[in-house]
């Protein structure tokens, strides 16, 4: 995409659509491939490794990618101090997650050096992920399309290359994968080049007041996927829980289009005058999107074929087909969600959504453990639709107190 005149809401919005539908499929296609280059143990392993990855990434992305989106003037003019500071702190996250590398190794040595392998490389394929947040905060998602893009044919050949070797190192494997991501990621500042790299943590101190915010929101979150996992091994069983990742798989595509519709709106409404009208434009339109998306997806799974379903989750479909029904009324209200909390983090409101995303998170929560009690996954399932869809009316109803917002009264954390 070319880096003049911004293109229209509606392009960007695919072009951010299209990246993460490739960073969805690349997460996939690296568990597929390290399912056929690693054996049984190292894949398993690989799986706490992929877990690390995640959480320190999403740690990192709330604390300093995040925070761009409603900044965007300073993503253009500052693009440097940003990426200085995700580089101090990422290396921050290395030195620790290699500092456990080396301790689980006196262990388990080949999970530790696959974490002290991942720890070497963390900040550069965290750059990588924040050059993607750039992109989309300065509207132009084309450079984030191209960084996800590079990391996936780097990944396909460098894995290529360790099946072809015959390698089942776990060591080996991790070097591939998030070796590939860090050479990726040395193409982040290269459109930034007049705004020099200023290594330190100035750009956190001055987010600070929706850092803490975001980190909080994703670290909720995260505590609620953990806490429904363990409700439900713990009360129904490890077959119950399958069929709900089972579940979860399918919704998929989904989640990644919703990710894109919540990050692209964002960025559109922090640039926006703080006028009634406009906003309540942008969440008509991407609401219809996410919404109409949801009901789309929701009549292909129920209506998908059995044959289909085993081809796709094998032994799992048959306790996964019964659960998708509370599993698409999930789907809807996550999509009646998109459009009011992209308008509502786009206005600065971080206090409002950050209240939001904890409640929310122990509605849900609470929700899951009282319908596995009930009637075990399907119970939980039905039950976590009821908690969306409370959840939604809270989102909507914090909207709607600000449907004709004063700037002069605004509840905007100081920038």
């Amino acid at each position: 995409m070319s880096d003049g005149a911004p293109s229209s809401a509606g392009r960007r919005l695919r072009t951010i659509t299209v990246d993460q539908a490739i960073s969805s499929a690349s997460n996939v296609l690296v568990s597929v491939l390290a399912a056929r280059a690693l054996g049984v143990s190292d894949f398993g392993w690989f799986g706490l490794v992929l877990i690390t990855y995640v959480a320190t990434q999403g740690a990192a992305r709330a604390l300093v990618g995040e925070p761009l989106l409603v900044r965007p003037a300073e993503a253009e003019s500052r693009p440097g101090e940003a990426i200085g500071t995700g580089l101090v702190l990422s290396a921050g996250i290395a030195v620790l997650v290699v500092a456990v590398g080396l301790l689980t190794s006196l262990a388990q040595r080949d999970l530790g050096l696959g974490l002290v392998a991942l720890g070497v490389f963390i900040p550069l394929v965290f750059l990588q992920d924040l050059g993607r947040y750039l992109a989309f905060a300065t509207h132009r998602p084309g450079r984030a399309l191209v960084l996800d893009l590079t990391w996936l044919g780097l990944l396909v050949v460098a894995v290529g290359a360790v099946l072809v070797s015959g390698s089942e190192s776990l060591v080996v494997f991790v070097v591939a994968w998030a070796g590939s991501g860090a050479v990726a990621g040395l193409l982040t500042p290269l459109p930034y080049r007049r705004s020099p790299v200023r290594l330190g943590l100035g750009w956190l101190r001055e987010t600070w007041p929706f850092s803490w915010r975001y980190a909080l929101s994703f670290a909720s979150m995260q505590a609620a996927s953990l806490g429904v996992s363990v409700a439900i091994v713990g009360i129904a069983g490890s077959r119950a829980l399958g069929a709900v990742r089972g579940a979860l798989l399918l919704l998929g595509p989904f989640t990644q289009l919703q990710a894109a519709a919540i990050a692209a709106g964002v960025a559109e409404v922090s640039r926006m005058p703080a006028e009634a009208a406009a906003v309540a434009r942008h969440v008509r339109r991407t609401t219809a999107l996410t919404a109409g998306a949801a009901v789309a997806n929701a009549v292909v799974l129920l209506l998908l074929p059995d044959a289909l379903g085993r081809l796709v989750l094998g032994a799992t479909w048959a306790p996964t087909e019964r659960l998708l029904w509370p599993a698409c009324v999930q789907m809807v209200m996550l999509g009646l969600i998109s459009g009011v909390r992209s308008a509502l983090l786009g206005l600065k409101v971080v206090r409002t959504t950050t209240a939001l995303d904890v409640s929310g998170t122990a509605i849900t929560l609470g929700a899951t453990v009282v319908g596995a009690f009930v009637d075990g996954s399907l119970g939980a399932f039905w039950f976590l639709a009821a908690g969306q869809a409370v959840v939604a009316i809270m989102w909507w109803g914090a909207y709607l107190r600000r449907a004709h917002p004063d700037p002069s009264r605004s509840e905007q954390v100081p920038c």
